[in-house]
């Protein structure tokens, strides 16, 4: 009877041990998670850069920050630097975006891909409006690159 006892007794240790790890393994994995977003070059501040980049015409920096694996034509052809800068041409006209905001608020994660609603601020015409985009950013190498949208049309 004794031995059952102390049994259990090492068996509720053991328990309250593995539990105690569990505890510290989700707390510590929450911890990195509510981080990763907040320290150094982050999603957000990637999408971020991505969209001022946009708006000022510094068509190099979008190219950088977008993910080169992804931009291909509808054949599944790659598309030069050069192809890219002129969808861009076309898409902003060659004139600066009157982006004032960029808005970036994290819609959910799912293996290590990042998906963010991004809604851009602007005023045309005297006319205050909002864009709102969904944003998909994975990390390449040491930095976040943008995997979708993009403005390939070719």
């Amino acid at each position: 009877m004794q031995q059952k006892i102390i049994r259990y007794i090492v068996m509720l240790r053991w328990g309250g041990i593995l539990l105690l790890i569990a505890l510290v393994g989700i707390v510590g994995y929450e911890l990195y998670d509510f981080y990763q977003d907040k320290v150094g070059f982050t999603p957000t501040k990637a999408i971020e850069t991505y969209f001022d980049a946009l708006a000022q015409g510094d068509y190099e920096k979008v190219y950088e920050l977008t993910n080169k694996d992804y931009l291909t034509d509808i054949y599944g052809r790659p598309i030069t630097k050069g192809e890219f800068f002129d969808q861009l041409k076309g898409l902003t006209g060659g004139h600066h975006l009157p982006f004032q905001d960029v808005e970036v608020t994290r819609v959910f994660r799912k293996r290590g891909i990042h998906y963010y609603e991004v809604k851009l601020h602007s005023t045309v015409g005297g006319i205050r409006g909002t864009s709102r985009l969904l944003v998909e950013v994975r990390r390449k190498g040491k930095t976040w690159v943008i995997t979708y949208p993009f403005a390939i049309v070719l």
